[in-house]
């Protein structure tokens, strides 16, 4: 696999009335196309600062991002950003529409992703009627309708309950696969990280350097279900959960 993505040494301050903050400090590592990342850290060490960085919303750091000028980045948040006074299928579309990139190839996709997520009975129901997952469920398909070459979870699963957060994890993971996507995946659950991901970049209290990129192998790469079953889940796990500086946090 090639690189996709090379962060080179970032650097981040922030600069605030009692003086100047370091929060990214000489961050580096590379992300090969059709691989999925997880970043795990303390609180505040700066892990959706450096998903912002990556996406070209934050300019204001120092360092180099290499990634090809043409490179299609889509970035999901924890909110589902649904507008109310559309129906789901209006508010899938509406990326789409923004760009204008409207045509008969892009609704077929959006269909077909309406079809993997169970939700085409819904299609003219406006949010307000659905469950956090299947809000979840929408803001996804409106931000894979774009068919992106990266895509970018800033904590996208954390406000649902345990068993939706499973299930529609367990969907980005299986739908990432099979199109060959490239994912980067902000969370603080080392559980989710595992299961989901190909590597974990763990990260140290600010300001935020790398202690450990851990490369995950399972046998069975099926479902973060059977991912989970595996004799090193737990080996990993401690692995991470040793690196965090959680009491320092």
């Amino acid at each position: 696999m090639s690189n996709l993505l090379e962060i080179k040494n970032i650097f981040k301050n922030y600069h605030t009335k009692k003086g100047e903050i370091e929060a990214i400090k000489g961050i580096s590592f590379n992300i090969k196309k059709g691989e999925i990342i997880s970043i795990v850290g303390p609180s505040g060490c700066g892990k959706s600062t450096l998903l912002s960085i990556i996406s070209g919303l934050d300019k204001n750091y120092s360092g180099s991002i290499l990634k090809d000028d043409n490179l299609k980045i889509a970035y999901m948040l924890q909110s589902d950003a649904l507008l109310p006074w559309l129906t789901i299928y209006e508010n899938a579309i509406l990326g789409l529409k923004l760009k204008k990139m409207i045509n008969k190839k892009t609704l077929e996709y959006v269909d077909y992703l309406f079809d993997f997520y169970k939700l085409n009975e819904f299609k003219h129901t406006y949010p307000k009627y659905l469950s956090g997952g299947m809000k979840q469920r929408v803001a996804l398909i409106r931000t894979l309708a774009l068919k992106p070459d990266l895509l970018l979870l800033d904590e996208p699963f954390s406000a649902l309950d345990q068993q939706s957060r499973l299930l529609i994890s367990d969907d980005v993971y299986k739908i990432a696969k099979k199109e060959n996507k490239t994912v980067i995946l902000v969370t603080h659950n080392i559980e989710e990280a595992v299961s989901f991901s190909d590597k974990v970049i763990v990260l140290s209290k600010r300001p935020s350097e790398i202690k450990n990129i851990v490369t995950i192998n399972f046998i069975n790469q099926e479902s973060i279900y059977e991912r989970r079953k595996d004799v090193n889940y737990h080996n990993y796990f401690d692995i991470i959960w040793k690196d965090l500086d959680i009491d320092e946090s």
